[in-house]
């Protein structure tokens, strides 16, 4: 309970730093020159004077770590903020490891062996109604529960530890319809990653990387010809990529290559040269915009130790930035989201008269959902005319506000204008919408 009421401290203290502080965009990254202090007990900031805010829902990232004792599912900020604890195992030895966060947010799939073997469960996001989906006998281990993006499946890998007997399996939220998917491939399948339209699994198959259907395993496709280890798979978010794991320069390292294989297999982690100490990258996790790749990472010279933390690295290149500091945490993932649902937009009025080429106020309304921002900002992004008039025309005077002349040529239909709206939530996903005002060229029905 302590550490959960540390963590709503500091949240607290982060978003007051937030309302009180400078801001400088740079390169898509905002940064926020923190004005004041923080305590000192605050170690799970990273950086107290500037502080790189990635965009994102709330908890939105889960991880593995241990620094309460023994491995527990957390969940922060994809900044790395408000870590916090949703498992609450602290009183014994059990292993909670490998979370994955439902795409409406509300759910939590993770592997436990709370007990006995390591079984799927699944829990309600703020770790309450724990409900156990698999049940095995003997030395079989389920583990790597990953979310479909339309919430409706879970695959995961099982088999037996420490062999080549792996299966990739996939089950309903509430634990029905249990079925293998890699039943033509007795070897080793480890690693689902769900396609961004779920008809692909990207797995590993013995050594390397691999694409089959998510329903049956069919139309295995290779994608991976080097090194003896490929493997923990992640789609971006638009379907084309694939960053992955990857042995073969000589250590563990983060790979990104086109989801079809073509053309070339970049190491996006490479260590630097004359590295002394100890460098390993894996687990990558795209971020929803795509912007951004999480992963685990040994840097034994930087943290003064072996342990692994969680680091984010901007896929066009830059620094890559530590998240987590206390004790080990590993393998993150992102909750999968979507852009903004625009379901209609008016204007008010909607038809200008008299043509009398006076400038009217004109306002408009968006009906608009989101799966991970309640609040989506939405604005006038674009206004287009089929006249093309000598004078200006319009002005936007506000988010959902502007000024339109009444005025239309004497021949033809009228003017129509036309009007984009974009939303955009906190992953900065966007979606836009048209809205048409027009001016008509008589009132005659």
């Amino acid at each position: 309970m302590q550490s959960r009421l540390r963590t709503s401290s500091l949240c607290i203290l982060l978003m007051l730093t937030l309302m009180f502080s400078s801001t400088v965009a740079s390169s898509g990254r905002v940064y926020i020159r923190q004005l004041g202090v923080a305590p000192k007990d605050l170690d799970s900031v990273i950086d107290t004077s500037l502080t790189a805010v990635i965009p994102g829902a709330p908890h939105s990232i889960a991880m593995t770590s241990n620094r309460d004792g023994n491995n527990e599912v957390y969940v922060m900020d994809p900044n790395g903020h408000c870590q916090s604890r949703v498992t609450d195992n602290t009183m014994n030895t059990s292993n909670d490891q490998r979370p994955d966060i439902s795409p409406d947010g509300k759910q939590i799939v993770f592997s436990s062996n709370r007990e006995g073997n390591f079984e799927i469960f699944i829990m309600d996001s703020d770790g309450s109604n724990v409900r156990q989906l698999t049940v095995t006998t003997g030395p079989l281990a389920n583990s790597w529960p990953r979310w479909s993006p339309d919430g409706e499946w879970i695959a995961f890998q099982s088999g037996i530890p420490n062999t080549t007997n792996f299966q990739i399996y996939r089950i309903r939220p509430d634990g029905a319809d249990l079925t293998q998917v890699t039943t033509d491939y007795p070897g080793l399948n480890q690693f689902p990653a769900w396609s961004p339209d779920g008809t692909r699994l990207a797995i590993r198959r013995d050594n390397d990387i691999y694409l089959i259907d998510s329903t049956d395993g069919s139309n295995p496709v290779r994608l991976t010809f080097q090194g003896t280890v490929n493997q923990m798979a992640s789609w971006s978010p638009d379907g084309t990529q694939l960053a992955f794991l990857s042995n073969r320069d000589g250590y563990a390292s983060v790979f990104i290559m086109n989801s079809d294989g073509s053309g070339d297999q970049v190491n996006f982690t490479p260590k630097p040269l004359g590295y002394l100490g100890t460098w390993t990258s894996r687990a990558p996790a795209w971020s929803p915009n795509g912007q951004y790749i999480y992963f685990t990472a040994q840097r034994s010279i930087e943290t003064s130790n072996l342990t692994e933390q969680i680091y984010v690295k901007p896929t066009d290149g830059g620094d890559e930035t530590q998240l987590t500091s206390a004790g080990a945490n590993s393998e993150a993932t992102v909750r999968r989201v979507y852009a903004p649902t625009i379901t209609g937009v008016m204007a008010t009025p909607n038809v200008l008269w008299p043509a009398n080429n006076n400038m009217v106020p004109v306002s408009l309304a968006v009906d608009v959902t989101d799966n991970s921002d309640p609040e989506p900002i939405c604005l006038i992004t674009d206004v287009t005319s089929n006249e093309a008039a000598a004078e200006t025309t319009w002005q936007i005077t506000g988010l959902l506000t502007l000024d339109l002349r009444a005025q239309r040529f004497g021949i033809g239909i009228g003017r129509v204008y036309t009007i984009t709206v974009t939303c955009r939530n906190s992953s900065q996903l966007s979606s836009s919408a048209n809205v048409t005002v027009s001016v008509p060229h008589d009132q005659r029905q």
